[in-house]
């Protein structure tokens, strides 16, 4: 793959799987925080035989409600007959907001919240019951923090199914009015069209993954909040659903609902103008809502329109909110998405546990914070090779250094795409390129953005810089030296290349001068001679607030990671990142919860596939009355018979083997896995040193043919030690907590 296009692989993914669509239509009220997990409609009486009503919040967490409204669950005991009850918000009734769905049970959306607390009264037969909720603004922010700005709206070229826009803004927040379109597929054609007011005679049938069998037409809705856009897709027939409610039953839709995450990385700044996987599919991914399932997405839970996942979480629990608010709580949201999408699933399942019931992470990558290391290295490394060394290196040389299947994974897809775009504080100038009939840009800062709102060293200084960190200051906090984010950014003591050295790849002379001259960046990413040394607080916040996700909090949920193998292609997207999170995963006490597929390329049998297992896993766990010592043993218990591990061989053929670094069986022969720049110098596999304890430099490390006099000179490259990889990273620390709000904008977490 052409190596500007790495970046774009989530997109090209969905392209070349058939997966067809647009963008759509959605509401512009307000949403939530954070859905709670779990928490469905009741359906049998409560055990008490009398007692007050309870009241429960169905939509989101009772202290994230967003929007001004809320969907209410109330049951009462035995003696109460549930035509009596009466509803009062703040004190003032609201008459027939309350639907019966079960004996005990009436759910209803209460409008009309005040921004802030508000309570909930519930009355009948002299008993009353209560909850105290915290509103909203549906613009935000809940918990992510201060927005960022500059901010360009671009409602008026987000595209939509019909060939129309969302629109112009309405004010400053983006806001505009939400868009409902009805969608369907003509017979023998993949393209979605607008749905006239007569059915037509050529639209395709399905049957949903519950056997019900209905035409193939969508509701497809596109609104405004968090400052971003969402849509929403779920199969709807108007002509004889009429509007769909949160009490409805639905000839289509099969209860459960998946979000769509999109890939790449930017520096947001941008409201974003697609969702999905792709601006071609945006939420109208036919292969999943064919099957019954509801499909969700933002474009702020696209990676490559804001790389912060914080921001992400929030958006994504706001759009639950939405969801639930228009048709009903659903069995489970999973989460899908590739590259990019990967990192947003990982941190919002982690870090905010319970927007997202599983996960479905493809070319997996664990964090944006760990991962930039080894990738920032490879200009740096390509500088040693070719500049600064006066030795020649062969690209087998090279190659053994990197660690990766190859060294255009550096060349062809690394410097081609992100580095050291992703640590420029200045707008890089990369050419847009034309994929799949569209238009995208490479760069870190968008250029929708106006060059006078961006940051320059000489004439704008206090302009918005383009660096990922800068992306994420709210949580990694601001530098008081230059009011600039904390950069988590460190190479002092690590010995490139040491493994290379020690296996007889590289000679002595070449390790040494690599590190005599591999350098690092300066705050803005421009390169520098000298080594980066991280601040403390840097890295502490980077790990206290979930910057480097240490998976702690994922042993409860399934994780299907999936990816085609591209290690020998000279692609970003190395397949060793699915180890690194499973020895990750491993090391927090969770194992047999995630399951690794491999193959030759993304098909659309592999997607298929992985929704399936997923949707088998999922409803299981969720249908499950059984008490268990713990959730993460449920689903554990859970998991669908045969399913583990696999690889697929060019034919497709299914190969059931453990994915382990020693690369045993014949999936390791097919698809091996490789390593990256700090893995050769001696980092663990999980890949979480952002800044090495230092040890003294001992010249039992090195073979026999490194000379006194080339010691000497590597005791001068590490006058401070080299890295002791036996040690935890510099500031690592257990996650502060679960939804940690960042409300002062400077790394510091409330809890």
């Amino acid at each position: 793959m052409n190596g500007k296009a790495m970046r774009l692989l989530a997109i090209s993914a969905a392209l070349g799987t058939g997966l067809v669509g647009g963008c759509g239509g959605s509401d512009n009220h307000g949403v939530t925080f954070a859905p709670v997990q779990g928490i469905a409609p009741s359906d049998g009486a409560p055990p008490a035989q009398s007692g007050p009503p309870v009241v429960s919040i169905l939509s989101s967490r009772t202290d994230m409600v967003s929007g001004g409204s809320a969907l209410v669950q109330v049951t009462v005991p035995a003696d109460t007959d549930l035509t009596a009850l009466k509803v009062a918000v703040n004190q003032v009734v609201q008459p027939a907001v309350l639907s019966k769905v079960g004996d005990r049970t009436a759910i209803g959306l209460i409008t009309g919240l005040s921004m802030g607390d508000n309570i909930i009264d519930v009355s009948a037969g002299g008993q009353s019951g209560s909850v105290k909720i915290q509103n909203h603004d549906i613009n935000g922010p809940i918990f992510s923090g201060p927005h960022q700005k500059p901010w360009v709206c671009q409602t008026a070229s987000f595209k939509l199914p019909d060939g129309s826009t969302l629109g112009d803004p309405v004010d400053e927040n983006c806001n505009a009015p939400t868009k409902v379109l009805y969608l369907y597929l003509p017979k023998g054609q993949a393209t979605w069209k607008v749905l006239p007011s007569a059915l037509p005679a050529d639209v395709q049938t399905t049957t949903t993954s519950d056997g019900r069998t209905v035409n193939l037409i969508v509701r497809h809705e596109t609104g405004t909040l968090n400052r971003g856009i969402y849509q929403m897709a779920v199969l709807f027939d108007p002509t004889v659903e009429g509007t769909p409610a949160p009490v409805k039953s639905y000839a289509g839709w099969n209860k459960k609902a998946v979000f769509v995450f999109g890939g790449s990385t930017g520096a947001g700044y941008t409201q974003g103008t697609s969702t999905g996987l792709s601006p071609v599919s945006g939420v109208l991914e036919t292969a999943i809502l064919s099957r019954g399932f509801a499909v969700l997405g933002s474009t702020l839970d696209v990676f490559g329109t804001n790389a912060n996942d914080v921001l992400g979480a929030e958006t994504a629990a706001m759009v639950k909110e939405r969801f639930i608010k228009t048709y009903g709580v659903p069995m489970y949201l999973m989460g899908w998405g590739l590259s990019g999408g990967s990192i947003l699933q990982r941190g919002i399942a982690n870090n905010y546990p319970g927007i997202l019931d599983g996960i479905a992470p493809g070319e997996s990558f664990s964090d944006l914070v760990s991962v930039m290391p080894s990738a920032m290295d490879c200009p740096l490394l390509d500088r040693a090779f070719t500049n600064s060394s006066s030795l020649a290196w062969s690209d087998a040389q090279k190659t053994a250094v990197s660690g990766y299947g190859t060294w255009k994974t550096c060349t062809n897809a690394w410097q081609a795409s992100y580095a050291p775009g992703l640590v420029t504080a200045k707008r890089t100038a990369y050419p847009p390129i034309v994929y799949g009939g569209n238009t995208y840009e490479l760069n870190n800062c968008s250029l929708a953005i106006p060059a006078s709102e961006l940051y320059d060293p000489a004439t704008n200084p206090a302009g918005a810089r383009c660096t990922v960190y800068d992306t994420q200051k709210n949580m990694l906090g601001i530098d008081p030296a230059d009011g600039f984010a904390y950069r988590p950014l460190d190479n002092e003591g690590v010995q490139y290349g040491l493994s290379a050295f020690q296996a007889g790849d590289i000679t002595a002379e070449q390790f040494v001068q690599l590190n005599e001259f591999v350098g690092g960046y300066d705050k803005d990413g421009n390169l520098q001679s000298a080594r980066m040394t991280a601040p403390a607080a840097a890295l502490n916040a980077a790990f206290a607030n979930g910057r480097v996700n240490q998976m702690e909090n994922l042993s409860g949920i399934p994780i299907l990671d999936w990816r085609n193998y591209t290690d020998l292609a000279g692609d970003v997207h190395d397949s060793v990142r699915s180890l690194v999170s499973r020895a990750r995963l491993e090391r927090a006490g969770s194992v047999g919860n995630q399951v690794i597929y491999r193959g030759p390329a993304i098909t659309q049998p592999l997607m298929d596939e992985v929704l399936t297992r997923m949707d088998q896993w999922l409803t299981s766990i969720k249908s499950d009355t059984a008490s268990y010592s713990s959730q993460a043993a449920k689903v554990l218990a859970n998991k669908p018979s045969g399913l583990e591990d696999t690889c697929f061989d060019s034919t497709g053929t299914p190969i059931a083997e453990h994915a382990d670094i020693s690369n045993s069986g014949m999936c390791g022969t097919l698809y091996p896995f490789h390593r990256n720049p700090r893995l050769v110098a001696g980092a663990p596999l999980t890949d979480d040193v952002l800044k090495c304890q230092l040890r003294p430099i001992q010249r039992s490390d090195y073979p026999a043919s490194l000379s006194d006099a080339q010691l000497v000179r590597l005791s001068a490259v590490f006058s401070t030690g080299v890295c002791d990889y036996q040690k935890p990273s510099v500031g690592a620390t257990s996650l502060g907590g679960t939804w940690l709000s960042y409300s002062d904008g400077r790394g510091s977490a409330i809890k």
